[in-house]
């Protein structure tokens, strides 16, 4: 195996082979609603203004994440987990970590919150929210994310369950 390198992917013609990745990994994860399984990608329209990263063993993209900056809360992706929360704005939401099971465990999923926690600073983000599955809760903790009171299944599944989490920056 070859040394895993993270790097922002954003406006490049990487981005797009994301939108399988997602579907490939979120298949394993659970099951997708019908929409999603006749399309075999995850996109939305956040993708178009978001930042975005992968990582790569070689030439094979491993992983990859999205980070947007909202000015508004209501604008962001999961805004209906955090509505009835106080959020500061601007609001950077971290969408999408995906990482190819045989890549699993091996801190990418932490060294991509990492890249997108810094980009949010960097882009004076007030805060950073997302949704996580709950064996995720402790390493995102590690990074100082508080877990919320709020639990959310994704648009494009059927029967998984997130935890809401926010970062103060």
């Amino acid at each position: 195996m070859a040394y895993i390198q993270i790097r922002e992917i954003t406006a490049s013609e990487v981005v797009p082979l994301t939108f399988r990745m997602r579907f490939e990994v979120w298949s394993d994860e659970t099951q997708l609603t019908a929409r999603v399984r006749a399309q075999r990608i995850l996109s939305d329209q956040h993708d178009l203004h978001a930042r975005h990263w992968a990582a790569f063993d070689g030439d094979e993209m491993v992983a990859a994440a999205r980070m947007c900056i909202h000015s508004l809360r209501e604008e962001s992706p999961d805004a209906q987990v955090f509505h009835e929360m106080p959020i500061p704005v601007p609001v950077a939401t971290n969408n999408y970590l995906v990482v190819k099971r045989a890549f699993q465990r091996r801190g990418i999923a932490r060294q991509l919150d990492i890249f997108r926690i810094h980009a949010a600073r960097e882009g004076n983000a007030a805060c950073v929210v997302l949704t996580t599955l709950d064996r995720r809760i402790g390493q995102l903790e590690q990074l100082g994310f508080k877990l919320t009171k709020f639990r959310y299944t994704p648009s494009f599944a059927e029967s998984i369950v997130t935890s809401g989490m926010v970062l103060t920056l």
